[in-house]
């Protein structure tokens, strides 16, 4: 989970604790939480994870071996689960079950789980405090989900990342969520992805993406984000051998090569951060807040010359980033400049051609700027991809001239 915009933290950091409403093409909903059935969505559902390298308890028990005392997040005490078994059961199919976790995490007479931004909890202290971001959230679903025979999954939710500049720092904020189904790989026999997601805000006008995760790399990104609330509480040293412990353990994770970049400027080690960011680029190369922080880097070891470079090439790649492009397009949308907006909706259509949020967003702009047959036919494509979306009447409500459009191909209908 990345979290990003708080202010005087200097160099970009990744920290969870904000989490946003998935898309949906179901109804079932309960409370703060969603419950959404994606179908048809290649760009959007995520596969189901594959078997880890890594196991929880070989993460945790190297853990202790180099000195740190981690726990499992997601792990339930027998208090909760005697609660669980009394409030929720095992009866019924895994469904069953899924829908009655939703109603006992959210609904008022039960947990009534509440939002806290910047909150990252365990299963225990989520399930005690009855409040939490959305990574506190998930674990304490997924503790339930894995102590009643529910085959979930944690699944990792880039959403349009909201980029703004801050003394040449971009943030940026993704969350993460929980999956179940989406084909036979032994995790739930579905053919049909579900989200369950919970958040402080909605908005269906923004661009996801879904990726599903391992339980290790969950547990990595939930004490990558103890280690950066170590970080911003002035223990340093405690925040790097944390994250130095999880780089070991999961090298292939951009957002701990970004905090321990991050953590080593924070300690005006500017020569050594920008060694890491440089090579974190060459293996990462499409991931826009490691060059920004390596900008900072090498201004802090006074090399002006390695700053410019860097920039340079950030701005390049930020400009075949789709999410940048999105963003770029709502933000010139919303400051009324149409031709711009259209501009970054048709480059980023290219990166994501089977995206029905692009589709949607191209044609409001195109409709609004006068353009009635061209935003017709983009609204006909985001149509016969998310035909029962709510983007789709949103549309429909605000334009009438789409009020008798229909998709060329014909309607699929929900499960």
């Amino acid at each position: 989970m990345e979290k990003g915009g708080r202010a005087g933290l200097g160099p970009w950091s990744h920290r969870g604790g904000r989490m946003g409403r998935a898309k949906r093409a179901g109804r079932w909903v309960w409370g703060a939480a969603v419950l959404a059935i994606l179908l048809g969505l290649a760009a959007c559902a995520p596969k189901q994870p594959v078997k880890p390298m890594l196991t929880v308890a070989e993460l945790l028990k190297d853990g202790e071996s180099s000195g740190l005392n981690l726990g499992n997040p997601f792990e339930l005490n027998d208090a909760i689960r005697l609660e669980v078994e009394k409030e929720v059961g095992f009866g019924g199919t895994p469904v069953d079950r899924l829908r009655r976790t939703i109603r006992f995490l959210n609904d008022r007479g039960y947990l009534n789980f509440r939002y806290e931004d910047n909150l990252s909890l365990t299963a225990v202290q989520a399930f005690e405090q009855k409040k939490g971001d959305c990574l506190s959230y998930t674990n304490l679903f997924m503790g339930i989900s894995r102590h009643l025979k529910i085959p979930a999954y944690f699944v990792h939710v880039s959403e349009a990342r909201n980029y703004y500049e801050r003394e040449g720092i971009f943030f940026v904020s993704t969350h993460m969520a929980v999956g179940y189904g989406g084909g036979a790989i032994g995790l739930g026999s579905s053919p049909y992805t579900v989200i369950v997601d919970f958040t402080e805000e909605s908005s269906d006008w923004r661009l996801w993406l879904y990726e599903s995760i391992d339980d290790a790399t969950a547990v990595a990104l939930f004490y990558n984000n103890i280690a950066v609330d170590r970080m911003l509480g002035g223990d340093i040293a405690g925040a790097e051998s944390i994250v130095r412990f999880l780089v070991s353990k999961r090298p292939g994770m951009k957002e701990l090569q970004n905090n321990l970049g991050v953590i080593l400027m924070r300690q005006g080690r500017f020569e050594e951060a920008l060694a890491l960011l440089q090579a974190a680029i060459e293996k990462f190369p499409t991931y826009q807040p490691l060059y920004t922080n390596a900008v900072q880097a090498a201004r802090g070891a006074r090399r002006p010359e390695v700053a410019q470079s860097i920039l340079e090439m950030g701005r390049k790649i930020a400009q075949e980033d789709p999410f940048f492009l999105f963003n770029e397009g709502v933000n010139a949308f919303h400051e009324g400049d149409y031709v711009l907006a259209e501009s970054r909706f048709k480059a980023a259509i290219k990166r994501q051609s089977n995206n029905p949020f692009l589709f949607a967003w191209l044609s409001r702009v195109l409709l609004a700027s006068g353009k009635e047959e061209e935003g017709v036919e983009a609204f006909r494509k985001a149509q016969e991809m998310a035909p029962n979306h709510r983007l789709i009447r949103s549309l429909r409500d605000d334009y009438p001239v789409l009020a008798t459009v229909r998709p060329i191909s014909p309607e699929n209908g929900s499960p």
